[in-house]
């Protein structure tokens, strides 16, 4: 079971293998690549929860990559951990004028990228900013936070409301307790996995009247996805 996807940018192969060594030890999902390119398609086609992307790549500086991602709306507002071995206070106020979240010098300490992965992913999710996000008959309205079944105000606690925000914006993908944690919950509260279950069945109660609890599926050593097949 892991705790979120992150996708590793940098064409220093050194580097990149340790991070992914250190990254993998705390149960991260990680992809590796070299180039802006290949980085753009995988995060189109992935949507890791985290880029940590070099500020040199072979093919593009990484801040012309993190302009990219930032530029389209449905990435905008992935998490980026930007590095580099040139640590210019320069280069280090390009990388986060540029939208980066946060920002590490190489070479690269173990205990530092430990610390800065666990603060960047402990931003607020990466929640679409649609205003309304429609799922068969549900309607969430993103401006007012407020959710509309059947035509129905339901009404939902904060924590309910951004489960049920952030499954329905990632439609037919299957999150882990742990990940929903991290994308839903600060990382900082005391929380344990199981606050997800009960979550989940506080929100199958609130749809059950309409028919439409089964759209919250459980997949068994897996987690949880939203899905409008069954």
């Amino acid at each position: 079971m892991t705790l979120a996807s992150i996708l590793l940018v940098d064409s220093d192969l050194g580097a990149r293998g340790l991070m992914a060594h250190e990254l993998r030890e705390l149960g991260h999902d990680v992809v590796e690549t070299d180039d802006a390119g290949s980085a753009l398609e995988l995060v189109r086609r992935k949507r890791p929860d985290l880029m940590v992307c070099d500020f040199t790549l072979p093919d593009l500086a990484g801040v012309e990559l993190l302009s990219d991602v930032r530029s389209s709306d449905d990435l905008r507002n992935m998490r980026v951990l930007m590095t580099s071995a040139r640590n210019a206070e320069a280069d280090v106020m390009t990388a986060l004028e540029s939208g980066a979240d946060d920002y590490i010098g190489k070479p690269i300490n173990k205990l530092e990228l430990r610390a800065r992965v666990s603060a960047c992913l402990r931003r607020p999710a990466n929640l679409s900013q649609a205003e309304e996000i429609v799922a068969g008959g549900i309607k969430i309205d993103n401006i007012g936070h407020r959710v509309m079944v059947d035509g129905k105000y339901v009404s939902l606690a904060p924590r309910e409301y951004r489960l049920l925000l952030f499954l329905l914006s990632n439609q037919d993908r299957v999150f882990s307790r742990k990940q929903l944690l991290v994308h839903v919950w600060d990382r900082d509260v005391a929380v344990g996995a199981r606050t997800v279950d009960v979550h989940i069945r506080r929100l199958r109660s609130l749809l059950e009247p309409f028919g439409y609890e089964t759209y919250l599926q459980t997949v068994r050593g897996s987690g949880y996805r939203f899905s409008l097949e069954s």
